[in-house]
């Protein structure tokens, strides 16, 4: 690890720093977000100071603390279904977080950055779609073992399951509420036990 008086950080070290994968170093490198420069044999030095400053605006959760929090992750572009699940996390009663992201791109990074044990995801999104975030996901050692379901409005047709993981589970919306409280209940005492 880089002391703190380095200048620069490696793409691994800022993973560590940030709390994110490097796919996602790499897109905030390409963004402009932080800023790097190659060395002559291609690897990205990041320069510290714009790591810092991406903590200091976004934050940085200690995911690896397990305090008995259930950790949920929507990612939807859709606010009806995002509240719809925040209000039955609500109601269930059990000790839960619920994140949300807009994208798959910050789907990403909320991933990379709480590890949440579940993960709802919508398909059709703006920047990153549903099937690019899941399989990444399935790759990331953060959420490569997180329940990921989908919710779709597509028609069971038009649904693409070779880009999706096998063991992944597709919901159409409108979806049950009492079907969410399963899963939400079950990830419960999964994490209880």
């Amino acid at each position: 690890m880089a002391t703190k008086n380095s200048k620069y950080v490696t793409t691994t070290e800022a993973c560590e720093l940030i709390g994110v994968s490097k796919t996602v170093i790499k897109r905030l490198a390409d963004e402009g977000v932080l800023q790097i420069w190659k060395t002559p044999g291609g690897h990205r030095r990041l320069l510290r100071s714009s790591v810092d400053e991406y903590i200091m605006k976004n934050g940085r959760e200690r995911a690896n603390e397990d305090d008995g929090v259930l950790k949920v992750l929507v990612v939807d572009d859709d606010k009806i279904s995002i509240d719809l699940i925040k209000s039955i996390a609500n109601a269930i009663g059990f000790p839960m977080k619920v994140l949300t992201a807009n994208d798959g791109y910050e789907g990403l990074i909320n991933a990379g950055r709480y590890k949440p044990e579940i993960i709802f995801s919508d398909l059709n999104m703006p920047q990153m779609d549903g099937y690019s975030m899941v399989q990444a996901m399935r790759n990331f050692e953060t959420t490569k073992n997180s329940t990921i379901i989908v919710l779709t409005a597509y028609k069971p047709e038009e649904i693409d399951r070779e880009k999706l993981p096998a063991n992944i589970t597709v919901m159409h919306k409108p979806v049950q509420p009492d079907i969410l409280k399963q899963f939400l209940t079950y990830e419960y005492n999964l994490k209880k036990s």
